[in-house]
């Protein structure tokens, strides 16, 4: 057989290396059958479903960068509480497209979305949530069993003082002086079977910590079976995805170094 002409060659070389960098572009993360479970989770406007196609994946804690260089983790292979929560959510509202879901998932983890460093990152989670919170992609959830408390924030800045990390202490000392002018609110362990009938199933649940240099140690979205609510969580405890097997009153007794919880509402018209 002929050889193609030197001109032809070179063109199909360029095209193949064309090709290959676009295709290497297209970045994927979602697989079809989340993507299926998106679209009814969405269908139903209830996340849960699209959460429970997670259950059994294991626990995974410190995924994320220990210092600068910031690396965007992406893994919906492992979780812990917290990329739990950042994943179903950006997922929810992503269509099923990856692009989308990277760039959801961005604006839950760090502060500045356009600036991606360790410093930017919502180490506190209630950071986070103040954050979507302005953003209206959640919605707090008031009772009038609330009380405030003040709290130093001062774990993050103290852990990593004298660790010797790329990090700047000076910047996470500035957001926790942020995080200090506002209130912090949270329903009192011993008050909450009293509210439960302010829940709704996919309300984001926030444990909050006894610990004044620290505001929440845990988080999970509610689930309600047996006729009342349970936690679907990323458990540290069970390592691995799965439904508590105690209702999140009898959880909360079970865990005396919460101080109580935080309700948010996800947005569904976001």
């Amino acid at each position: 057989m002929a050889l193609l002409p030197k001109s032809m060659r070179l063109l199909f070389l360029l095209l193949g290396v064309f090709l290959f960098q676009f295709g290497n572009a297209q970045e994927k993360w979602i697989p079809l059958d989340l993507q299926s479970r998106i679209a009814l989770s969405q269908k139903k406007q209830n996340h849960v479903i699209l959460a429970e196609y997670f259950l059994g994946k294991p626990y995974v804690a410190n995924a994320l960068s220990a210092e600068n260089p910031e690396k965007l983790y992406l893994s919906l292979e492992d979780f812990d509480c917290v990329t739990f929560i950042e994943n179903v959510m950006s997922l929810y509202h992503s269509k099923g497209q990856d692009s989308l879901y990277k760039k959801n998932l961005i604006h839950w983890r760090y502060a500045q979305p356009k600036d991606i460093r360790f410093e930017t990152r919502n180490h506190y989670f209630s950071a986070a949530m103040e954050q979507l919170v302005k953003d209206q992609w959640i919605l707090p959830i008031p009772t009038p069993e609330g009380k405030q408390i003040k709290k130093s924030f001062t774990f993050l800045s103290q852990f990593y003082r004298n660790k010797n990390k790329n990090i700047s202490i000076p910047a996470l000392e500035q957001v926790e002086s942020q995080l200090r002018l506002n209130p912090f609110t949270y329903i009192p362990s011993i008050n909450v079977s009293k509210v439960l009938s302010s829940f709704k199933e996919g309300d984001i649940v926030t444990f909050v910590s006894k610990r004044n240099d620290l505001d929440v140690q845990h988080t999970g979205f509610l689930t309600f079976r047996k006729s009342t609510f349970y936690v679907l969580h990323a458990s540290q405890e069970v390592k691995k995805v799965c439904v508590s097997d105690k209702n999140l009153v009898e959880y909360l007794k079970s865990h005396p170094s919460f101080l109580g919880i935080q309700v948010f509402r996800p947005n569904f018209i976001k």
